[in-house]
C-alpha cells in the first residue's frame, strides 16, 4: 500500500484538526512584547551603527544590533548580526535564539549545526538535546532515538519525548513513522517542525497528496503562503475528502470563509457521515455569522459521532465513542439516532440521503439505495442528494445512472460541480 492510497494514515491528524484552536510558531524565550515605536527603533539602529563606525563592531554591539532588527520585525537582518556575534563570542543564549530562527525559517541543517555548537559548550543542555531529537526524528529516526532516551523523564520535555520515542520504536514502515512524527508535532503545535516533517514525507514518498496538504496547513498556521502546496495536493487527489477538508481549514485560517465553506461542503459530499467534517462546517458557519447553520452542523456532528441522540440528549456509556474511520461507517448507536432523526424530519431529503449512504457504507446496500432514490425523487434539483446518489450508484456498478447524475451536477453552478467533473474525468481550470 502506498502512502497516497492509505485512507487511515492521517486519522490521528483528523483528531487534531477537530480541536484546532489557534496560530503559533516557535518564539525565542527572551522575546517579550515591545511597545517601542518603529521610528525609535530605527533611531537606535542608526545610533549603534554610528558607534560601530567609530569604535568597531564587538560581539556585544552585533548582538544588540540583531536584537533591534528583531524588534523591528526583520528577522533576516537580526540573524545576520547574531551570526557575526557568535562567531566572535559564542554564548548558549544567543545560539538558542539563532536555532529557533533557523527552525522558523526551515533551515534545519543550520539549526543542527548550532545545536551541535551548544552541546559542545554545554553537553548536558537539555534544550539542545530536545530540539536535536525533534529535527532528526523525521529524517533519521534511528539517530534521534538516543536523544529522546535522555529526556524520557524530563519534567518539561518528557511527555513529548516519550510519545516520540514510542513512534520511533514502533517498528512500522518509514512512511508511517514520519507521518506519525509529523502528526505529533502538529498536535503539540510545533508548526515549523510539523511543516518540515510533512514536507519531508511529501518529497520522500511522492506522490503523497495528504502530506502536501498538511504541509500547506502547517504553513497557514504560521501565516505563510500555503496556496501552491494545497493546489498540488488537490490536483493529485481531487476526490479526497480529507484534502478538501484541509482546504477548508486553510481558507478559514486566512479568514476567507466563503471559500472555506465551499471546500468543506465538497468534503461533506464525498464523506457524508464523517462527524469531523460537520464540526468544521460549524466553525466556518460561525465565521460567516450563520448561527442556525452552525448549530445544525454541530448537532449532526455529535449525532454521527454517537455523542447525542436525535433529541440532543447526551448518550452515556454508548459503544460509539471510537473515532470515525472513513469507509467503515458510523456506529449502530449513531445509525439508530440518525434513523429516528429522519423520521422526525420527513421533509429533509438531505438527511434521508445521508441515512441511505450510512446504510450503504455498512453493507446494507438495498435499503440504502432505496432511501437515496426516494430522497432524489422528492428533491430532484438538490445537487447534494444527486451527488450521494451518484456515488452510491458508482459503488454498486450502476454506471449509466451515476454518469447521468454527475453530468448534471458538473454543469451546475455549485461547489459540487468540481467534484462531479473530477469523477467524470472532465478537466477543470
Amino acid at each position: 500500500m502506498t502512502a497516497a492510497s492509505s485512507p487511515r494514515l492521517f486519522i490521528r491528524i483528523l483528531v487534531f484538526t477537530y480541536v484546532l484552536l489557534g496560530i503559533g510558531f516557535l518564539v525565542p524565550s527572551s522575546a517579550q512584547e515591545d511597545l517601542t515605536s518603529p521610528y525609535t527603533i530605527f533611531q537606535q539602529i542608526y545610533k549603534l551603527e554610528s558607534q560601530a563606525a567609530s569604535a568597531g563592531w564587538t560581539a556585544s554591539r552585533l548582538r544588540d544590533m540583531g536584537d533591534l532588527w528583531e524588534r523591528a520585525g526583520q528577522i533576516e537582518y537580526a540573524v545576520s548580526y547574531w551570526e557575526r556575534s557568535v562567531s566572535i563570542e559564542p554564548t548558549v543564549d544567543l545560539l538558542q535564539r539563532l536555532t529557533l530562527a533557523y527552525i522558523n525559517g526551515q533551515m534545519f541543517d543550520t539549526a543542527l549545526a548550532s545545536l551541535g555548537q551548544i552541546q559542545q559548550m554545554d553537553p548536558t543542555n537539555n534544550w539542545a538535546i530536545y530540539y536535536t531529537a525533534l529535527i532528526l526524528a523525521p529524517i533519521q529516526p534511528e539517530a534521534a532515538i538516543p536523544y529522546t532516551q535522555e529526556l524520557l523523564l524530563h519534567d518539561t520535555y518528557g511527555r513529548t519525548m516519550q510519545d516520540l520515542y514510542s513512534v520511533l520504536n514502533s517498528g512500522r514502515d518509514p512512511v508511517y513513522i514520519v507521518s506519525e512524527v509529523a502528526a505529533l508535532y502538529a498536535d503539540r503545535r510545533l508548526w515549523p517542525l510539523a511543516e518540515y516533517a510533512f514536507q519531508y514525507a511529501a518529497e520522500q514518498y511522492a506522490p503523497f497528496p495528504d502530506a502536501l496538504a498538511y504541509t500547506a496547513l502547517m504553513r497557514a498556521m504560521q501565516g505563510k503562503d500555503s496556496t501552491e502546496r494545497l493546489r498540488e495536493a488537490i490536483e493529485l487527489a481531487p476526490e479526497s475528502s480529507s484534502i478538501r477538508m484541509i482546504a477548508g481549514l486553510e481558507r478559514r485560517i486566512n479568514r476567507d470563509y466563503e471559500a472555506s465553506l465551499a471546500a468543506l461542503l465538497q468534503a461533506v459530499i464525498l464523506e457524508p457521515t464523517n462527524p469531523v467534517l460537520y464540526h468544521e462546517l460549524n466553525l466556518t458557519y460561525q465565521g460567516l455569522g450563520s448561527t442556525d447553520s452552525a448549530e445544525d452542523a454541530e448537532f449532526l456532528s455529535q449525532l454521527l459521532a454517537g455523542s447525542i441522540d436525535q433529541d440532543g440528549t447526551e448518550i452515556a456509556n454508548s459503544e460509539s465513542d471510537s473515532i470515525y474511520i472513513p469507509g467503515l461507517g458510523i456506529s449502530e448507536t449513531a445509525l439508530t439516532s440518525l434513523s429516528r432523526l429522519v423520521e422526525d424530519k420527513p421533509d429533509d431529503q438531505w438527511l434521508r440521503a445521508v441515512y441511505g449512504w450510512a446504510l450503504v457504507e455498512l453493507g446494507r446496500i438495498e435499503g440504502g439505495i432505496t432511501l437515496i432514490e426516494a430522497a432524489l425523487a422528492n428533491a430532484p434539483d438538490d445537487e447534494r442528494v444527486a451527488m450521494i446518489a451518484a456515488q452510491a450508484y458508482l459503488r454498486t456498478g450502476q454506471l449509466t445512472q451515476a454518469s447521468a447524475l454527475l453530468t448534471t451536477v458538473a454543469d451546475s453552478d455549485t461547489p459540487y460541480s468540481e467534484i462531479a467533473a473530477s469523477i467524470l474525468g472532465i478537466p477543470t481550470d
